[in-house]
């Protein structure tokens, strides 16, 4: 009796074995499938857009920038310059005529007519045989007062000064971008496409979610008495804060208790992304031990 269980236990065992391995078989092969479906998922963009736009019209230099490139579609890859573009900013008088230079995708012009403040800029590009418009308006940059700049500096006792400058600041009139600049911070250039990391922001509209650590995004300083601060502030038109507003919104403003992600839009028609601006710009200098 006893030898006919231990038979039928061993067969029992023998079958569920076979049926394990199977079933891991099978279970590898789905996560596997599933593995590819989520990559592709997650690395593959919803949307592929025909090309990307950066930069616009500024009143601090007569020389105007815009850089135009095809959109990277996976994280290895870097934007590709489109060359060969026709690009003409109107400034509600004439036309500026934009023409690639030495750096393949920059595209510059020269403005000559006075600022046309509250005023449309239009931008049109023609790549082959398709065109793109975009439109901004340009606001009048209110002066620089020193009573409302987005930094505050504090005396050391061996007589430098510590600067911090958070990255975002909210509850003012009007919504502005600032680039500070000293020792290795390089002065603001329309031309240089880089230099996102040293804005900072002021808005009119509230912080997006009181427990989101803003606090954390600053930048902080030493500097000597007399030492130069250089301080650049940038007028925004009411779409262009929205747009940046909403870009940080899946961005500097992204983390567990952030608000729901919203899709920054941009101004340019078709099948394009990013924002063409007009820009109005006020420049002021002040020492370490003036501010």
């Amino acid at each position: 009796m006893v030898s006919v269980f231990i038979h039928g236990l061993l067969t029992v065992l023998r079958f569920s074995m076979k049926d394990y391995r199977l079933f891991m078989v099978l279970l590898l092969v789905c996560s596997l499938g599933c593995k590819k479906s989520l990559d592709d998922k997650f690395l593959n963009p919803k949307r592929q857009y025909d090309l990307s736009v950066e930069g616009g019209f500024n009143t601090r230099m007569p020389t105007q920038y815009i850089r135009i490139s095809k959109p990277a579609l996976s994280p290895d890859e870097d934007p590709a310059p489109i060359s060969k573009a026709q690009v003409i900013v109107n400034d509600g008088k004439s036309n500026i005529l934009f023409t690639e230079s030495a750096t393949k995708g920059i595209y510059t012009g020269a403005a000559k007519n006075e600022p046309n403040y509250n005023g449309a800029y239009t931008l049109t590009i023609k790549v082959g045989d398709k065109t793109y418009t975009a439109v901004d308006t340009l606001r009048q940059v209110v002066n620089i007062v020193d009573d409302f700049l987005p930094l505050s500096m504090k005396v050391n006792s061996d007589g430098t000064y510590n600067g911090t400058i958070p990255k975002h600041t909210f509850g003012y009139l009007n919504p502005n971008k600032w680039m500070i600049c000293y020792r290795d911070i390089p002065l603001w250039n329309p031309g240089k496409f880089d230099q996102s990391k040293y804005y900072s922001y002021t808005h009119s509209l509230g912080s997006p979610n009181s427990l989101y650590p803003l606090n954390n995004l600053k930048r902080t300083f030493t500097l000597n008495k007399n030492e130069n601060i250089r301080i650049f502030k940038i007028s925004l038109s009411e779409r262009y804060a929205k747009y940046l507003y909403d870009a940080f919104m899946e961005t500097d403003w992204s983390g567990l208790f952030s608000s729901v992600p919203v899709n920054a839009t941009g101004n340019i028609s078709g099948n394009a992304q990013g924002y063409f601006y007009a820009i109005d710009v006020d420049l002021r200098t002040y020492t370490a031990g003036a501010l």
